[in-house]
């Protein structure tokens, strides 16, 4: 991890801890991706590296966070693919001299947003979310009724929280 960056998470940086979801939102709401793009199942090399640096900013805000813990709230993902995402951003920050600046300064936009979202009111909980998407994942699934109430669910939670 490079300088830049270890000063947004250490020396007086400190945030209180941030929790995952709304880390991900965050970081949705500052590139400009969707929650389904991050998490859903997309395997294009442009979402793929969004979706790598997403879960190197998790562990590195929250250390305690195991790969598996991550791994659930990126759409199901095994430990594996968490630990070999986390991986290449630290190939990209040895490779790459500058990209540790500029992953500060999205780790600080990312620690603001949440901090804010965690002051502004009543957001969904990790659970509802992985239970809806699990829901609409479901190959197998033929009740027309669950899987119209979990698009509404989800349909609601956007309205309200953007």
């Amino acid at each position: 991890m490079g300088p830049a960056l270890l000063g947004v998470l250490h020396a007086g940086h400190t945030a209180p801890k941030l929790s995952i979801d709304k880390v991900i939102s965050a970081y949705a709401k500052v590139t400009g991706l969707s929650l389904s793009e991050l998490v859903g199942p997309s395997q294009a090399h442009a979402i793929t590296a969004y979706r790598h640096e997403l879960m190197y900013i998790i562990r590195k805000l929250d250390p305690a966070a195991s790969f598996t813990l991550i791994g659930r709230f990126m759409g199901g993902r095994d430990m594996s693919t968490v630990h070999e995402a986390v991986a290449k951003v630290d190939q990209r920050l040895a490779r790459e001299p500058g990209y540790a600046a500029e992953l500060a300064s999205l780790c600080r936009q990312i620690v603001d947003l949440a901090q804010e979202a965690a002051v502004s009111g009543p957001q969904a909980k990790p659970w509802q979310l992985l239970a809806a998407c699990s829901v609409l994942r479901d190959a197998q699934m033929t009740d027309a009724d669950a899987r119209k109430a979990a698009l509404g669910f989800l349909q609601q939670l956007e309205a309200a929280h953007g």
